[in-house]
């Protein structure tokens, strides 16, 4: 299995986080928040500066993850900014890193059950999909809370909707948990359109309305249950480590890896 980091949730330095993360044998990151932006909100100085990290520490860029669409679906000048201006950008970026996968989302809404803007959402996303296609960029769209494409079933009837190849999906388990879905309903939604994976766990306080995010489990997402799915049904893209975890950043990010890798091997499979 391909194991990624996410840069961001051991440092927000990506030449320290990319240190780290080699130091510890991964060979892959995952691109997000430099520096203390997003990117691709970031120099032209910068860019190459994150061009050349890559190639000092040999380390491939499993994906982009620059937050586009993740905006209200009722904010058109947004939305159309995201996809005239920053899709573009990211895309851009991407191919100067050596990846061809960008992660989108599926704007934000106070009632992502609600087929409102449906329609709407669908045909963003295919001129977003036909634009990148010309190019060979797979869009990715992350389930996330609190967007029209928060849990497993409603990013697979967007994705399916949509109807372009190149619109794929980043399956977060533990997004529709906290989303009121349970992975394993999810997962089956998605399990044929999925091309990248985020980890990570939660406790839900529900008394207090709070998430407490955790190693790989130590909380309630069945996060190495979902990995055997995975694996069951043959998935051969990228895990990638995103934590959350808001203390000891390096430290718990660790542990995730090591305890996936404890995973793996227990398996019989081989962490690339």
């Amino acid at each position: 299995m391909k194991v990624c980091i996410v840069t961001d949730e051991v440092s927000s330095d990506p030449k320290t986080a990319t240190e780290l993360i080699s130091d510890w044998g991964v060979r892959y990151i995952e691109i997000r928040n430099v520096w203390g932006r997003r990117v691709p909100d970031i120099t032209p100085l910068e860019r190459e500066r994150l061009k050349k990290m890559v190639e000092q520490y040999g380390v491939g860029v499993a994906a982009v993850s620059p937050g586009v669409f993740k905006c209200r679906i009722d904010d058109e000048r947004t939305v159309m900014n995201h996809l005239c201006e920053r899709l573009p950008r990211s895309i851009e970026l991407a191919k100067i890193l050596g990846t061809n996968m960008v992660i989108v989302f599926g704007f934000i809404h106070d009632e992502p059950c609600s087929k409102k803007y449906f329609d709407y959402a669908v045909e963003i996303l295919r001129r977003a999909s036909d634009y990148a296609a010309e190019v060979g960029v797979i869009l990715a769209l992350e389930n996330e809370p609190s967007t029209l494409a928060d849990t497993g079933e409603r990013t697979a009837e967007l994705v399916k909707s949509v109807g372009r190849e190149n619109l794929r999906v980043n399956w977060d388990p533990c997004n529709a948990y906290v989303s009121g879905e349970q992975p394993s309903k999810g997962y089956e939604y998605v399990r044929d359109l999925m091309v990248h994976v985020h980890l990570k766990d939660v406790v839900l306080d529900r008394e207090n309305n709070r998430k407490i995010y955790v190693p790989f489990g130590d909380g309630e997402v069945g996060v190495f249950s979902q990995i055997r799915s995975f694996i069951n049904d043959g998935y051969n893209g990228f895990l990638s480590i995103e934590t959350h975890v808001s203390q000891n950043k390096v430290k718990n990010t660790l542990i995730c890896l090591r305890r996936l890798q404890d995973f793996l091997k227990e398996i019989n499979k081989e962490t690339k």
